[in-house]
């Protein structure tokens, strides 16, 4: 029935905006990641040739490819009223002809505007990288997880506010004093910023380490055995609410595929990593003001010494304000204080009972409407 088939759509974007992609029955890319893909592809579509026609030295080469990628949209509007929707409908499915034309076009036009091969290759190599990043990004449900993971983190400020209580009193009283050595300002404030991120992400990949070492063991813990009760409750404020009564086999469990499972175990990372990240950067927000209230510039110079020359960003006078240095220095301690808090947090017993309890309940209710919702798709 189409109402139901709307529903099922329904449901499907909940878990997707859940960050559970995995989720949903039938999970294939020519229909579900590619589709989702087409508004992002089609602005990166119409930039790369844009920018081609523009390289053109002639105006009738400009214009040739300006009317080429005019006749591409107008055929796209035409096949769309052809199948009756809106002429900028987005495509149920998307083949590989439509991928390879995403390439192929833009490598032409190119091609054609500067008759160089290796610049055309250029821009094939940055479509396909662009197609590639799309597809992982849309596969995964990348930008919904962290929007959950955000959300989902400041409805439970309390658990961020008592990590913070709990970790941060001796961190800070260590780091404090870390800060006003000259050691720490020679050697994080004369890191060039590309050297500086790699560092950044040193701490972030072992903190990964850290919080996926865990996670397989909370998955073990989700309680998967509900009751069909437990179920109806669970469908409350989702597009299953007004038909779960009815369904039928809700006490029979439905089993995780390994995909599903390593769903979860993303969607547990990702929420943990927010939580780390906003920590790290209240602590480098910290040191920024800290800082720039009691570091002057002729002190920072003074630590610095000829290692590097003070650069100051914005002053206020009286030889007071933020430096280039100061930045560096405070990014440096504010990734070092969430890898401390990424090993506190699995080693902490009453944090790590307050934070999975929590969302584990969020996904075992994720379980019990995904049970409903194969129980939709198999009803007559």
């Amino acid at each position: 029935m189409p109402d139901e088939a709307d529903r099922l759509r329904a449901v499907e974007r909940w878990f997707y905006r859940r960050g559970l992609p995995f989720f949903v029955e039938d999970y294939q890319s020519a229909t579900a990641v590619w589709t989702r893909a087409t508004p992002f592809l089609a602005v990166v579509f119409v930039v790369l040739v844009v920018g081609a026609a523009l390289s053109f030295e002639n105006a009738g080469g400009a214009v040739a490819a300006f009317v080429v990628t005019i006749a591409l949209g107008i055929g796209y509007g035409a096949a769309n009223r052809r199948r009756g929707s809106c002429w900028w409908s987005i495509p149920r499915r998307v083949s590989w002809p439509v991928l390879a034309g995403f390439v192929l076009v833009p490598t032409a036009v190119t091609f054609a505007a500067s008759l160089d091969a290796s610049v055309a290759l250029d821009t094939a190599a940055l479509a396909a990288v662009m197609l590639l990043l799309a597809w992982v990004v849309t596969r995964f449900a990348i930008v919904p997880l962290c929007g959950w993971a955000v959300r989902y983190t400041l409805r439970g400020f309390n658990d961020l506010y008592r990590l913070a209580t709990r970790a941060l009193p001796m961190m800070l009283l260590f780091i404090t004093f870390l800060f006003l050595t000259t050691e720490l300002w020679q050697v994080a404030g004369s890191l060039s910023a590309a050297r500086l991120w790699l560092v950044v992400m040193l701490f972030g990949v072992l903190g990964v380490g850290f919080i996926i070492g865990r996670v397989p063991q909370e998955i073990d813990l989700i309680e998967s055995a509900t009751t069909r009760d437990q179920v109806v409750v669970a469908c409350a404020g989702t597009p299953l609410a007004d038909v779960v009564d009815a369904l039928p086999g809700l006490d029979a469990p439905v089993d995780l595929t390994r995909r599903q499972r390593a769903n979860i175990g993303l969607v547990m990372t990702v929420a943990q990593l927010v939580q780390v990240t906003l920590f790290a950067v209240v602590v480098w927000l910290f040191f920024v003001v800290f800082g720039a209230l009691t570091v002057s510039t002729t002190v920072q110079a003074s630590w610095m010494g000829s290692v590097s020359p003070i650069d100051v960003v914005w002053s206020w006078g009286s030889g007071f304000g933020v430096t280039r240095q100061l930045l560096r220095v405070s990014l440096f301690i504010g990734a070092f204080s969430g890898f401390y808090v990424t090993i506190y947090t699995a080693i902490d017993a009453v944090y790590r009972e307050q934070f999975y309890d929590r969302i584990r309940e969020d996904l075992e209710r994720s379980l019990s409407v995904r049970r409903a919702y194969v129980a939709l798709r198999r009803r007559p």
